[in-house]
């Protein structure tokens, strides 16, 4: 039954374009993730930056006349180059990629689900082994009941012996014998 599995297991497979996919998601979030990283790294320089300016001496602030001609100096921006974003043709083309791959990963989960459900029409079947194991978890069990019983066993004897030697040591000759044996 096992090597079934194995060899249906084998015939699972997945395409370039799927893996591609894969790829591009995990690239995609890793960037983001690093984006996020230097983000909060931003904001943490950000907040001591704010507690720092909180204790600042406010008698050497800049004027407002001081502050209007610093943002008078401020250059005018540079114009944008826009060229380089998509176009329809480009976004048409990836549109096609998209459906391809979706075509494919449709594909893919098609072949996946029919190896399950053979995997699951021979999952009904109960293996061998099952007997075996049956029979050691009741022997197991037969030991844990006998290991408790033991337990009592001892606990019983050992309630004994010391009420034995209580009565014992009630008498002269017995402390004597205690004393020089143990």
């Amino acid at each position: 039954m096992t090597d079934d599995v194995v060899d249906q297991l084998k015939k699972v497979q997945v395409s370039k374009l799927t893996l591609g996919l894969v790829g591009s998601i995990i690239a995609v979030s890793a960037v983001v993730t690093w984006n996020a990283a230097q983000v909060a790294a931003r904001i943490d320089t950000l907040e001591a930056a704010v507690a720092d300016i909180e204790v600042v001496d406010t008698s050497n602030l800049v004027t407002s006349t001081q502050l209007l001609a610093a943002i008078q100096d401020i250059p005018e921006p540079e114009p944008v180059d826009l060229s380089g974003l998509a176009t329809t043709d480009m976004v048409e083309a990836l549109v096609a990629i998209e459906q391809a791959a979706y075509e494919d990963l449709s594909d893919d989960l098609e072949d996946l689900q029919a190896s399950v459900a053979s995997l699951l029409l021979d999952a009904d079947r109960e293996p061998e082994w099952v007997d075996e194991i049956e029979a050691i978890e009741e022997f197991a069990e037969y030991v844990h009941q006998r290991l408790e019983e033991i337990g009592w066993e001892l606990g019983d004897l050992w309630w004994r012996t010391d009420l034995a030697e209580q009565a014992c040591r009630t008498r002269k000759w017995c402390d004597d014998w205690y004393e020089e044996n143990w």
